[in-house]
């Protein structure tokens, strides 16, 4: 019920960051996930005292998975422990189009590309995925 001087989450960002609006709590840092519309909200309040951290390795990490279980089924060595890069940017670096997309749906976890390992999906990709495309 507050006050509150700082907010960590993973995942529903987006909502809290809503909530603390609808409940007229004064802004303060917040550390979360990737989530688009957190995202949004940090840039659209940075002037307001939201001072965002957003890190996370996104929903893209499954794919990772994946291909190395494919790898693995397919006799290769494999590591037993892979660490993604994080997709992180703080306060006041968020920039539309490259760390959150506004015309996009607050839903979507930023964060989708992993080049050492093959993978990179663009924002603009997996929004676009329908029942007909996939």
């Amino acid at each position: 019920s507050g006050p509150f001087d700082g907010v960590t989450g993973q995942g529903g960002d987006t909502g809290i960051v809503q909530a603390m609006i609808d409940a007229k709590h004064p802004f303060v840092p917040f550390g979360g996930e990737t989530e688009n519309g957190f995202r949004k909200f940090c840039a659209a309040h940075a002037a307001d005292g939201l001072k965002c951290s957003s890190a996370g390795t996104g929903p893209a990490q499954v794919a990772v998975a994946i291909k190395t279980a494919i790898s693995a089924l397919e006799g290769n060595v494999v590591p037993q422990s892979v660490k993604l890069p994080l997709a992180i940017v703080e306060d006041p670096n968020f920039k539309a189009g490259q760390d959150y997309f506004p015309d996009q749906s607050d839903n979507f976890f930023v964060g989708n590309s992993f080049p050492t390992c093959g993978i990179n999906f663009t924002a603009q990709e997996i929004m676009g995925q329908t029942k007909e495309n996939k």
